[in-house]
């Protein structure tokens, strides 16, 4: 593994570490083994207009689910594309978020927290913007572009994902015991 892929992976690693402790189930709801009913929103955009036209907390409930939403994953978006060259199509990077962002609501709805179809939508158009800032930044400086494709580096965030996921599962079995 070169010396930019090591960089790469690691920084991954940390920032998907705190997309899980931010996104996984709380604390208390593991410590008191208490999960709050399973919500399901499947109707686009539904989420994002109730937040919107809450009167009982205007504007923080806003800020927090919509703009919360779309920062979640703007840094995964930029990572990829600036590490390695197999994402440097904006599909692939697309694709990758949106499946991520897809296991994030998965997982919630097992551990009975409101999976929303907007979550979805947010995270990935979120990713997009950071894929955007990426792409701007190596027009801007080409000497950080990753210069040529491996067939190895596109594994990288799978796996770190992947860790992630069984970092925390681990962690909860152990705990929780």
């Amino acid at each position: 593994m070169r010396r930019r892929d090591l960089c790469g992976v690691l920084l991954l690693l940390v920032y998907l570490l705190g997309v899980g402790l931010v996104t996984g189930p709380s604390l208390y709801q593991l410590l008191v083994w208490h999960f709050p009913t399973p919500r399901l929103e499947l109707i686009p955009f539904a989420d994002i207009i109730s937040v919107l036209m809450d009167t009982t907390t205007p504007g923080a409930g806003a800020f927090t689910n919509i703009v919360g939403n779309l920062v979640l994953l703007l840094p995964l978006g930029f990572l990829l594309p600036l590490f390695w060259r197999y994402f440097d199509s904006a599909k692939r990077t697309i694709m990758f978020s949106a499946g991520l962002s897809l296991s994030i609501e998965l997982i919630q709805l097992i551990a009975g927290g409101v999976t929303s179809v907007d979550d979805l939508i947010l995270n990935t158009t979120g990713a997009a913007i950071g894929f955007v800032m990426a792409k701007l930044l190596l027009r801007a400086c080409p000497r950080l572009m990753p210069r040529c494709v491996r067939s190895t580096e596109r594994v990288y965030p799978y796996a770190c994902w992947v860790a992630v996921i069984a970092f925390y599962t681990l962690s909860d079995w152990i705990f929780l015991r």
